[in-house]
């Protein structure tokens, strides 16, 4: 379980005022190209700490109620899901399934205007058994009015 209470302050905002969070999210998609990028990859880089350390509540703060997400296909198949919520709970379980989960950002870069493209290394492990699984994504993310709306995870056939 993560200590919410030493959360950074950008993360500490994500949560407590998502609608905040987002407003500049959207002030951001209006920055010149270098600000937006470093804005950008810092985003990401949160996102990927928060991860890290299991605190997936600042991690998804900023997907839509109604967010469609695709998730990395070693975790599932099947149809995308809808909704925050059932991400939310997807991964819950993922962390519940699994003792150490991390992902590393390998690149990122902006395709279109709140269109973003990033490549991802992930790593599960269970301790008790030492099973792993080790795979590099292709996550596709859309964004509208500062929220995730969709999002879609791929196999990267470059792989690790």
């Amino acid at each position: 379980m993560p200590d919410v209470h030493n959360r950074p302050l950008a993360d500490r905002l994500e949560v407590g005022a998502p609608w905040l969070a987002a407003l500049g999210a959207r002030a951001v998609g209006a920055a010149p190209e270098p600000v937006r990028r470093r804005i950008l990859q810092s985003a990401f880089d949160r996102a990927r700490d928060a991860f890290n350390r299991g605190d997936l509540d600042v991690v998804f703060a900023l997907f839509d109620g109604d967010v469609e997400y695709a998730p990395p296909p070693p975790l599932a198949d099947g149809p995308p899901l809808r909704g925050r919520a059932a991400v939310f709970e997807f991964w819950r379980d993922v962390f519940a399934h699994w003792d150490d989960n991390t992902i590393e950002n390998l690149s990122l870069e902006e395709t279109s205007r709140g269109r973003f493209v990033r490549r991802a290394r992930l790593k599960h492990r269970r301790r008790d058994s030492g099973a792993t699984l080790d795979y590099v994504i292709v996550q596709t993310t859309d964004v509208r009015s500062g929220r995730v709306v969709r999002q879609v995870n791929v196999l990267d056939a470059a792989g690790p």
